[in-house]
């Protein structure tokens, strides 16, 4: 089955029609993402979800539906285990289940030679994106801020670098795509190791316990570890935490209160995948 999606000539029905509800919808989820606080309405994630399913079941093909639902599964468990230490938020899994269930494949204009699911595409561009963005944005910021001092050690990250790159570069699978989306992401890993301490002081803040929100993210780097003990604090706040936070008393909290908004890269993605998706594959 997965080979006849993936290396078939498969067309899915009426894909403009799911290309518009998956950008009309990722669309929204953006705009409250941008500007409400980042809280993006349970009611439209699950509305979204819910149409995205029936659009899907509307336009059925036997073979597509199963893969879509398949492909949509595996990466929601993925993104669950991610939310769950908080490294997404819950609003991201669900419109990230929302796309592939609605654009399991790329749409046929894509010209692509065969079928890898397109929310691949969609994550390789939104992720070097966002990389690229963090770098920038909080570089700018520590550059800005005095004393501050990285740990010029993991520039010894480098050597490995360049002699993969050299590789690399001379070997027959050279792809300048892939390579640019290697240096990034690379780029943006030294670029953490080397500044971890700084970018979690400008990411985090102490607020008092009863304006904790659930799914607010705990900076459990800066918490005294017999506090987390002592409390049952988890890196991912759930209303339990916050009553029994409040109940017993506690003053206040580390809390991640400026971490970037990932749904607008999953948007520009999107819109990147659907004209330049093929070129993840010829290089």
């Amino acid at each position: 089955m997965i080979e006849d999606v993936l290396f078939g000539s498969l067309t899915m029905p009426g894909e403009m029609i799911r290309v518009l509800l998956a950008f009309l919808g990722v669309g929204v989820a953006t705009y409250y993402d941008l500007f409400n606080n980042k809280n993006v309405p349970d009611k439209f994630l699950y509305g979204f979800l819910a149409l995205a399913f029936l659009a899907n079941l509307f336009f059925y093909q036997e073979t597509l539906f199963i893969f879509s639902i398949a492909v949509a599964v595996f990466f929601s468990v993925v993104g669950y285990i991610f939310y769950r230490v908080g490294q997404i938020g819950g609003a991201d899994v669900f419109v990230l289940a929302s796309i592939m269930l609605l654009l399991p494949i790329a749409p046929s204009f894509t010209d692509m030679p065969f079928n890898i699911p397109f929310i691949v595409s969609v994550l390789i561009f939104g992720g070097v994106l966002f990389a690229i963005y963090v770098m920038v944005t909080f570089g700018l910021k520590l550059y800005k801020k005095e004393n501050t001092r990285p740990r010029l050690i993991y520039l010894l990250m480098l050597v490995p670098y360049l002699l993969f790159s050299y590789v690399y570069v001379n070997s027959i699978l050279f792809s300048p795509v892939y390579f640019i989306v290697l240096s990034v992401l690379f780029a943006s890993t030294i670029f953490f190791m080397m500044y971890k301490e700084e970018l979690t002081m400008l990411l985090a803040e102490k607020i008092p316990v009863e304006k904790l929100e659930p799914e607010d993210v705990v900076a459990m780097e800066l918490m005294d570890p017999q506090t987390v003990k002592e409390y049952g604090i988890g890196r991912l706040v759930t209303r339990e935490m916050v009553e029994r936070l409040n109940e017993k008393k506690l003053g206040s909290i580390w809390v991640y209160t400026k971490l970037p908004q990932f749904l607008p890269f999953i948007l520009i993605g999107m819109f990147l995948a659907l004209f330049f998706s093929r070129y993840l594959l010829f290089g």
